[in-house]
């Protein structure tokens, strides 16, 4: 049966115009295909993202007021039914007759919400089904719509092929993520029928030991049933839908000729208020298969390097002071570790080190911080305040270290103070926190100010270096203070100040959960006990089939047999050869920028005499730039797609590459060529971190190995390898006159240019895997 069908057949009539109108975005698509001119088929396809944004927002405006109304009345119900069970044990009570009443309308009044929040199940299973098979046939028919900067994007997953995924923009604001997000976990819903249980058993158990003390009352007559609701209009269809049964007043029996997914021969049971509470935890179960197949992913979530699916509202535990001191402790940690590049081949120089080293000392940071990482995400299953701390306290040592190995001339403490420092990068602590513990409302947010911190971060460490150029060199206590050593001093006060707010404001999030959950504790030992009292003496309820539409029996058909061949090509077709593909692109950007960097003062210092002030000046302006330019190239996403983008980006770097292999000479071609390689690589870093959050497996979205740790792992690579380059190739070639910087830079640049020429054979290899 077609789905357009079942949705008029199995829709709740009273609600019926408040489903989404699936034929009406039918009949729209099939006006894009049938467009013959360009311009006639874009703004047929603008019609269609207009009426599918409308058709959402109302689903969501119904369900959001439903919804609310639905908590509302079980909550009232509750503090009524609380009452009533007060007055069977209260001092100068009713009249046992009038008790009993009250009782009895405390558990009539359960029915019409028990029944809200069934149907309300229902149109959450068919409207988020009807929505995942309309983006699915427009994605098949005609293309989905580009993610859109700045506003929401629907991630669609297939009911039974893990892996299948696609996505749609939209024009939709990403306030309505969490409104979607709402329905799709329907937690109000689920707190409804919590309520709606225990208000029953409880009030049930109130009847039964009341009835018990007054033995006059169960033979007395039953009180007259409840009014019945008003009718339907006079329309046969629509009465047939609804066929409500009051009985007596301890089994209200419930009639329904409508069930999600059954027609109406199969659906003729007759259900008591304890089948009808079991249907509607089976309709919970429908509705959680149904919804999770949607995800909106906000913009900034993305560029971020967040995946993981926000918390419940429940277990949003973060603080904005919190959220800041993270952000804050991802700014510092950038900034201290490009606060030595201006001045380090100076630094080398004083304590007699050649420049063919300047790479590996830089290199030693990221040396620490790959095994750091993955300690600190370990760590952070069991504390977040600690690993903050922690970070703070080694980049303060390594700090000082770096000033001391100044005065004492000693190489292996340099070497040791750039270890030191590596081990206070927990940007993965940062990201953790975010996307575990920040609410949905507040990720979009949370993700721009933490990339906005980490850039302003990279540019001021560099900055620094102008106006520490015209410190005067003092001594003091047998410590040198100048333009060398000033910059790890002022990084220090930066985080002993960080540390105090650390120690007195960040409040744990996992301590806040603990203490929770061992408050509710003795509530759930006692409510279990209960339960299985309760249940050993019940049989348990009948429970109907699954439904035979929300299975997707159409998507079924799809799933076929495989042979070894046919499996190897959903291999290759798999998320997970994407995935790959975006983490190696953030590992070898960072190779080629970091070579590029760091060899910076190398090349400048030696062809033109630039001081440190000048290289920090240079590389602040090309880093405070760079939020400026993925601001570009995200408007500019929303008419070409991701992978379009990625692989102009990287071959921009090519030339990049390729233009600086004829050294610092002339002095134009080489900022020109500088100017488009960092910049290539820094459009290729937002770009693929949006490539992987659209085609990341989901097995990657979570847990200690996700593809946020990963990205982060294999960039913290990258700079190490990029560092090493530079040192391998200033040390086969020399850099120490000219002839050496000019066969330095054919070989470093030509080495990175080839790189790029193998990236951009891979990506061309799995063009059309990477979507967006």
């Amino acid at each position: 049966m077609r789905f357009g069908e079942r949705l008029a057949r199995e829709r709740w009539m009273p609600w019926a115009v408040h489903y989404f109108n699936y034929e009406l975005l039918k009949r729209k698509m099939k006006a894009v295909m049938a467009a013959q001119e360009e311009q006639d088929r874009e703004e047929c396809k603008d019609d269609f993202a207009k009426a599918l944004d409308t058709e959402i927002e109302k689903v969501i405006a119904f369900y959001r007021e439903k919804s609310n109304a639905a908590k509302a009345a079980a909550t009232d119900t509750q503090e009524s039914a609380q009452r009533s069970m007060a007055e069977t044990t209260a001092a100068g009570a009713p009249a046992p007759e009038e008790v009993l009443d009250h009782l009895d309308n405390s558990l009539r009044s359960l029915r019409p919400i028990a029944l809200d929040i069934f149907h309300l199940l229902g149109y959450v299973s068919l409207n988020t089904a009807a929505l995942r098979k309309i983006l699915k046939k427009y994605a098949k028919n005609v293309e989905p719509m580009k993610p859109q900067p700045g506003y929401l994007t629907l991630r669609v997953e297939h009911p039974h092929e893990e892996g299948w995924k696609l996505l749609q923009g939209t024009f939709l604001k990403e306030s309505i993520g969490r409104d979607l997000e709402a329905m799709s976990s329907h937690e109000a819903l689920n707190q409804a029928s919590e309520k709606v249980r225990d208000v029953y058993e409880h009030v049930r158990e109130s009847r039964e030991r009341f009835l018990a003390a007054h033995p006059g009352l169960a033979s007395r007559a039953p009180i007259a049933a409840a009014a019945a609701p008003k009718p339907l209009p006079a329309d046969t269809k629509t009465a047939r839908t609804l066929n409500r049964t009051l009985s007596s007043k301890s089994s209200f029996k419930y009639t329904p000729k409508w069930t999600p997914g059954l027609s109406a021969t199969d659906a003729d049971l007759d259900l008591d208020l304890d089948d009808l509470l079991q249907q509607m935890k089976f309709a919970l179960e429908m509705a959680d298969r149904n919804a999770r197949l949607i995800h909106p992913i906000p913009w900034q979530e993305a560029q971020a390097g967040i995946f993981e699916p926000a918390p419940d509202d429940e277990d949003a535990l973060a603080t904005p002071g919190g959220l800041l001191l993270n952000c804050i402790n991802s700014g510092l940690y950038m900034a201290n570790y490009n606060l030595v590049i201006p001045t380090i081949t100076e630094l080398c120089r004083k304590i007699g080190v050649p420049n063919a080293m300047v790479g590996i000392i830089i290199g030693c940071s990221d040396i620490a911080t790959i095994p750091g990482t993955v300690g600190y995400s370990i760590w952070t299953n069991h504390n977040y305040k600690a690993p903050l701390l922690a970070s703070a306290v080694a980049c303060l040592v390594g700090n000082l270290a770096y000033c001391l190995s100044y005065d004492l001339g000693a190489v292996w403490l340099l070497f040791l103070a750039r270890l030191v420092t590596g081990l206070g990068s927990a940007r993965t602590v940062n990201r953790r926190y975010i996307a575990i513990f920040v609410a949905y409302k507040d990720r979009t947010w949370a993700s721009a100010l933490f990339v906005s911190l980490s850039a302003v971060g990279m540019a001021l460490g560099p900055l620094l270096a102008l106006p520490l150029s015209h410190f005067p060199d003092l001594k003091f206590a047998g410590l040198t203070f100048d333009h060398i050593t000033m910059g790890g001093w002022l990084m220090n006060i930066a985080w002993l100040i960080f540390i105090l707010f650390a120690y007195f404001g960040f409040e744990d999030p996992l301590r806040k959960r603990k203490e929770r959950d061992e408050l509710r504790e003795p509530l759930l030992a006692n409510g279990a006990a209960a339960l299985d009292g309760m249940e050993a003496g019940m049989q348990a309820p009948k429970v109907p089939p699954p439904p035979s539409s929300l299975a997707d029996s159409d998507d079924e058909a799809e799933v076929e047999d495989e042979g070894y061949w046919a499996r190897l090509a959903h291999l290759w077709s798999s998320p997970l050869v994407a995935t790959a593909c975006c983490i190696f692109l953030c590992y070898i950007l960072k190779v080629v920028q970091q070579a590029y960097i760091d060899g910076l003062p190398i090349f400048t210092q030696m062809a033109y005499g630039w001081s440190n002030s000048d290289v920090g000046v240079m590389l602040g302006v090309l880093g405070l730039a760079a939020p400026l330019v993925n601001f570009t190239v995200g408007r500019l996403s929303a008419r070409l797609p991701d992978r379009h983008i990625t692989l102009a980006s990287i071959l921009v770097t090519m030339v990049g590459c390729f233009g600086l292999m004829g050294g610092p000479f002339p002095m134009a071609t080489f900022f020109v060529a500088g100017a488009l390689l960092y910049m290539g690589t820094i459009v290729l870093e937002a770009l693929s971190m949006s490539l992987c959050s659209k085609v990341i497996d989901e097995r990657m979205a979570k847990g200690l190995w996700n593809a946020g740790l990963l990205s982060t792992q294999a960039g913290t690579l990258g700079r190490l390898c990029g560092n090493l380059l530079l040192s391998l190739c200033a040390k086969i070639t020399g850099a120490m006159t000219e002839a050496q910087i000019m066969s330095l830079a054919k070989l470093l640049y030509g080495v990175s240019g080839a790189s790029m020429i193998l990236s951009v054979a891979y990506v061309l290899s799995i063009y059309n895997r990477l979507q967006g």
